[in-house]
């Protein structure tokens, strides 16, 4: 049986005065298990530490045998490589046939796409028979057939497999567990193991999140009313000691001093004070429980989007043809109704992009570009400086609104206070959403919008840009299933034959 075992490790990046781990412990067996949360929050280090690539500050970390990490980013064959793959076995036969890899890509990794470099990657990989097997984000830009293979590939390894992932759909399909990452900027990594697929465990923890809350704020409620208690039992006692004091009565009036003392023989005085003490304990002891128990911050999510007079106008295209280079895309005559919410999908290499232009063009010519946001699937250079100099342009209550924003859609967004700090691909296309969230934007165009965004910004986009709010047109293209449920009803899909391709309405 493959085995990890983690005790008592430490980790601080170099320079940083935080340990991002502190005192972790934890096991892995055979099975796949999911890390999934925010970036940053230590998942990447995590798998970097199981596969002896950076040692910890303090504690061990344990294996059953030689751990492989597919990192994000393939940068080629070693010059072993070609030799496991060509091994000889049926085995390794076999997997090159299910990941569709051919003599010709491993001859020339070079000028293969980015869903065939992966499918090379993971063969390099499995090829070596590995007892632990580490992938980090192995389905990220990849197209629906290519996921299938790789999910194909990973359900025949039998070893322990650890995934970093935010495709829902493939990690349900290979994993009932899941560790969830939460950090916050001064404080080490806290991990939720939960024996759930990722999407059942992402509600799991909102569930528990949500009982830690409500049980802390009954408590508290409980505490109030308990004070209040103690304070009505002080004033009790306090008057009570005034009625059994003999200040202030006559010297000679026997018949009221003689009914104080039998008051005192009964113990009155000593009952409210006995009853103030045993509430003030209780107050005392739930004081000490409250400040153990968790109360986890609901933060505050989502944007409003608000059209400018309440009327999406329809966005109208084809019929056409749409080239690139040799390949011809067959659009029919299509509109695009106000409010609709509409998922492009189809291969890589099919011409989502093409008709995502296309679209652009007509909503350019139709003089609605003031109206659009749109949001690209990677940044230029020039987009990044188009960015960041609306930002330092901008005054300080501006900037509070973006700052805000960013808070909104999952992000920490301190890093927008350091010019030096280049933003992640992932906080552009947050910063560009909230720079061009303007009034009167109801049309939204996003290109592959759950690229480089973590689990959780984009269960925040999810919600705010559910399918079934009309306020807004949304056309976007996705492979991201779980996305494209939430938030488009209906579904445009290319097919691609050759050089001819197809739009398929549904």
């Amino acid at each position: 049986m493959s085995y990890i075992t983690i005790s008592g490790v430490s980790y601080a990046y170099p320079g940083s005065s935080v340990s991002i781990f502190d005192g972790l412990s934890l096991s892995f067996y055979d099975g796949w298990t999911v890390l999934a949360g925010a970036n940053g929050a230590g998942k990447t280090t995590l798998a970097a530490l199981i596969a002896g690539m950076i040692v910890p500050d303090a504690g061990t970390i344990s294996r059953s045998g030689e751990a492989i990490l597919c990192p994000q980013v393939f940068t080629g064959l070693s010059d072993e490589d070609p030799f496991y793959i060509y091994d000889g076995t049926r085995e390794t036969g076999e997997m090159m046939s299910r990941l569709g890899i051919t003599d010709g890509m491993i001859a020339d990794p070079e000028v293969l796409s980015g869903g065939e470099k992966k499918r090379l990657q993971l063969l390099a990989a499995l090829a070596r028979r590995p007892e632990i097997l580490i992938l980090d984000e192995p389905t990220n830009h990849l197209d629906g057939e290519s996921r299938r293979m790789i999910v194909s590939a990973l359900l025949s390894f039998s070893g322990c497999g650890i995934i970093i992932t935010h495709d829902r759909k493939s990690a349900d399909e290979l994993s009932s567990r899941t560790l969830i990452f939460e950090r916050g900027t001064a404080s080490p990594a806290r991990i939720h193991d939960i024996p759930l697929p990722l999407s059942d465990a992402l509600d799991e923890l909102d569930r528990r999140q949500d009982d830690l809350r409500e049980a802390y704020d009954a408590r508290k409620e409980e505490l109030t009313r308990e004070r209040h208690l103690m304070a009505a039992m002080a004033e009790r006692s306090k008057a009570m000691n005034a009625r059994l004091s003999k200040r202030g009565l006559d010297k000679n009036d026997h018949s009221a001093k003689s009914a104080i003392d039998g008051a005192r023989l009964t113990g009155k005085d000593r009952s409210i004070d006995d009853q103030k003490r045993i509430i003030s304990s209780r107050v005392e002891h739930g004081m000490s429980e409250l400040a153990k128990m968790e109360r986890p911050l609901r933060r505050k999510e989502g944007l409003t989007l608000t059209a400018g007079n309440g009327y999406i106008p329809t966005i109208r295209i084809g019929p056409m043809v749409i080239r690139g280079g040799a390949y011809g895309l067959s659009i029919p005559d299509l509109a695009i109704p106000g409010g609709a919410h509409i998922a492009i999908t189809g291969n890589n290499g099919t011409g989502k992009t093409l008709l995502m232009k296309a679209l652009i063009k007509s909503i350019r010519d139709t003089g609605r570009e003031a109206r659009t946001i749109y949001i690209p699937q990677e940044y230029t250079d020039e987009d990044i400086g188009r960015i960041r100099q609306g930002i330092w342009e901008m005054g300080d209550k501006e900037k509070g609104e973006v700052l805000s924003d960013m808070y909104r859609l999952g992000s920490n967004p301190s890093f927008l206070l350091d010019p030096a700090i280049v933003p992640s691909p992932g906080e552009l296309k947050k910063l560009d959403f909230s720079l061009s969230r303007n009034e009167g934007r109801d049309i939204i165009l996003m290109d592959e919008p759950t690229n480089h965004l973590d689990i959780t910004s984009m269960r925040v986009f999810e919600r705010m840009l559910r399918k079934e709010d009309g306020s807004f047109t949304l056309v976007l293209i996705s492979h991201d299933e779980a996305f494209i449920e939430a938030t488009c009803g209906s579904r445009w899909t290319i097919e691609r034959h050759g050089d001819e391709g197809q739009l398929i309405t549904r």
